[in-house]
């Protein structure tokens, strides 16, 4: 009796592990990188050939649009970064001050 209650401690003790770690694999992942001013928006055009990718301010205000002639796989950390140096870029070029982050849009 003593040897089938360790078993089935045992049991539970490694059932715990196991969905220990699928909880912390689908957290996110600490290297996924975010930009720090504005978003991306990626759309991949109906020809299946070429993504369209719109940059915007925090204000919402679209800074520019421009097309890729790849498909982006926007799952890969090198594409993200790739990404967000672009929008880097734009807003450094967004002569209409509408990138400025607003009074009412500081957290």
């Amino acid at each position: 009796m003593k040897t089938l209650i360790e078993y089935a401690l045992a049991g539970m003790l490694v059932a715990a592990g196991i969905q220990n770690q699928v909880v912390s694999k689908t957290a996110r992942s600490a290297r996924q990188p975010f930009p720090e001013r504005g978003f991306w928006v990626v759309e991949t055009s109906t020809d299946r050939k070429s993504t369209i990718v719109r940059y915007y301010a925090n204000s919402n205000h679209l800074v520019s649009e421009t097309i890729e002639p790849e498909v982006l796989d926007v799952r890969k950390l090198s594409v993200r970064k790739y990404l967000n140096e672009k929008l880097r870029k734009e807003l450094a070029r967004d002569t209409t001050g509408q990138s400025a982050i607003r009074l009412y849009e500081i957290d």
